[in-house]
């Protein structure tokens, strides 16, 4: 196996993985940019592009391509953003044709979320509220004597 490996570390490309159908993203570039130096490079923004797209957060994206926050968001920002919007669209795009296509739960949270449908109940409580409030205990005779037998006298 070591007489298999090539230089740079790398295996050889196998039948297998010739067609295999997961693209494989190129390696980030290896040196940390720094701020004050950094010029904009097409190749990484196509790589932060690409991150973008697969759902990654800024700091996860910065992280990988071995950048500041400062220098990723002076420099590369708008790349990510364009990558998550792509990202986006083709999720959004599936999920349209999954729901007009029949698929029931698609379409139910499509409705929820995109147009506001919702299955909250509106539950009406009608009648006399009747509380009894008091900070000193009762015994049950002395409750139903208080509060559940008409005195006499308000008669």
């Amino acid at each position: 196996m070591a007489d298999e490996i090539k230089e740079g570390g790398a295996l050889p490309e196998s039948e297998e993985d010739k067609n295999s159908e997961v693209e494989v993203l190129p390696p980030m570039l290896t040196e940390k940019a720094v701020t004050r130096h950094h010029v904009r490079d097409e190749r990484l923004a196509s790589q932060i592009r690409d991150l973008g797209r697969l759902g990654l957060s800024k700091g996860n994206v910065a992280i990988a391509a071995r950048i500041g926050e400062v220098v990723f968001r002076k420099y590369y920002l708008e790349d990510y953003l364009q990558g998550q919007t792509e990202m986006q669209r083709g999720l959004a795009t599936v999920a349209v044709e999954q729901a007009m296509g029949g698929n029931t739960p698609v379409l139910i949270h499509l409705l929820k979320t995109k147009l506001g449908w919702n299955e909250t109940q509106v539950i009406e409580h009608t009648g006399e509220v009747r509380s009894v409030v008091s900070a000193k205990p009762m015994t049950k005779e002395e409750f139903v004597q208080r509060y559940l037998t008409k005195d006499e006298d308000e008669g």
